[in-house]
Formats: C-alpha cells, structure tokens, sequence
C-alpha cells in the first residue's frame, strides 16, 4: 500500500486542474470504491464544482471543491481517497475514453482526473462542509507531532512490537511496511523489540528523517510521468531512495546490510513480512 511520500505523490497528479469547473462526472456505480459513499451521491456533489484545493495526511488524500453556482456559494466538499493496492491518479486529455478500471472521472474543459483503480481495494468518500482532516492523528512531518507527544505514545503502547506501533495508521499516519523497516534499522532495534524500551528523542529524530527523505526522494525527486500512466506504486523505485538505505537491499532474497554487510533475515512481525539486521538491530532486547 503506497505511504507517506507516495500518496503526496500521487496527490500531485491531479494538482494542475486547481482552479477548474469539473462539467460532469463519470462513475462505476457497483465498484467497491463507492462501498462508503454512493456513486450518485459523489457526482451531484462535484458536478459543476470547482476543485479549489488538495492536500494528503499519512495515507489518504483530500480534494476540495466548492460550488459557486447562485443564489449564493455552497459550504466546500471534500474528497476523501485512498488509493489501497494499486489505485492511481491520473490527469489526462479531457476526451479520454473511461477505461473498464476507471471508476471515478472528474471531467473539466481542460483535463479528465481518473481515479484507476483495478483491485478495487480504494476508497473513496465525500465529506460535506466539516474538513474531515481535523481531529485526525498527526503525521510524522506534523508540526503537533511533538517529542512529548511520541513519548506519550510510547508510554501508552510501551509493551507492544515497535513495529506493530510504526503501522498503526492512529500513531504514525503514513508510515507503512518498507518505511517501518527503514525506521527501525536506523534506531537501530529489533522490529519486534518492545516500544517501551525504546528512547524517544532517537525514535523521533529518526522518524523524521526517514519521513523527510522519503519525501525529498520520492516526491520531490521523481521526475513527471506520461499523463496516461498517473502514479503507480512501485514506479519510482528505480531513481530512489540511494542505495545507502536499507530499502534498496530489503527486497533481494540475498539482500545484505548497507551498514555492515551482514545477510539480512526476514520474518513475519506484526503481520507483514519484515526484514532486518541481525547484527545491527540484534535479538529482541529484554522489557525494562
């Protein structure tokens, strides 16, 4: 599932239709996308909307759209997506045919915004007037993403895996499988090692770091792709992150330590397949 640099990513995608009249609204009405939200509802919302602006927290993204038809302007409408597996954003031509995976097209007189998505394991929702954003958990690169906030976490979860903690969408919004992994290696800890006997300023400057460069990486970085081939998990792997990193090397089944050469193992932890340094990052270090 894409993460934190890679959804912003994908958010940037739909990025030059800011300021455009979405004319209609093509759906797939029977696509598990719309299980939250019906097809119809979404289309009478957005059609003759403008998409005003967008932004991504951890995993989901928002687009905002506000409709300026009189006798005077309607509260905003936000657009709630989550690109699951293998959903993609694209922006193309505006007289792109919908393809049999393109369940949501946004049309306007310039661009068609498609949402691809052809396991169906998105999600889309519409939010009315309330941003759906507030109140949500901050992200990682989040100013109110404090140290003493990550030490109150850690002191309210200080029994479970590390890792387990690290893909908790409620604690580190954003953060997923190959970012938990890189997290952990650079602590450095065992991925199952308890969150209590972990210090916090170092989990917290690591955190950020890894977040920082994932986005310096991976959406700053990444040059454009052709329109019709939107964001597509996995794409950018081949410009970064460096070889430095420990995600280069986690994938290969002879994959080795960028640090100290050691093979890497791997194993099952907190339901996903993990790789790790047994030299660096250890056994299992004993609960304070």
């Amino acid at each position: 599932m894409p993460e934190l640099a890679e959804v912003e990513l994908a958010r940037r995608r739909w990025e030059p239709a800011l300021g455009c009249r979405i004319t209609g609204v093509e759906t797939h009405p029977r696509t598990r996308v719309f299980r939250n939200c019906p097809a119809r509802t979404i289309a009478a919302a957005l059609t003759h909307a403008t998409l005003t602006a967008s932004r991504s927290h951890g995993k989901r993204l928002f687009f905002s759209f506000r409709d300026p038809s009189p006798p005077r302007p309607h509260p905003p409408t936000h657009l709630e997506m989550h690109l699951g597996m293998a959903g993609r954003l694209l922006a193309v031509p505006p007289g792109h045919p919908a393809g049999r995976h393109d369940h949501l097209v946004l049309r306007t007189d310039s661009l068609a915004l498609v949402f691809s998505d052809y396991r169906q394991f998105g999600r889309v929702v519409l939010h009315r007037a309330v941003a759906p954003w507030e109140g949500l958990p901050p992200p990682p690169l989040d100013p109110c993403f404090t140290r003493a906030h990550l030490a109150a976490l850690l002191g309210r979860q200080s029994r479970r895996a590390l890792k387990a903690l690290l893909l908790d969408q409620d604690a580190f919004p954003g953060i997923g499988n190959w970012m938990a992994d890189e997290i952990c290696w650079r602590v450095p800890s065992h991925p199952a090692a308890p969150a209590g006997t972990i210090d916090p300023a170092r989990l917290y400057r690591v955190t950020r770091q890894v977040c920082r460069g994932a986005m310096r990486h991976v959406a700053d970085r990444n040059p454009p792709t052709p329109a019709a081939e939107g964001f597509t998990p996995g794409r950018y792997v081949r410009h970064v992150p460096p070889r430095t990193w420990l995600f280069q090397h986690r994938w290969r089944p002879d994959g080795s330590c960028p640090r100290c050469g050691s093979a890497l193992a791997r194993s099952t932890i907190a339901s996903r397949t993990t790789a790790w340094c047994p030299a660096c990052q250890g056994p299992v270090s004993p609960r304070a």
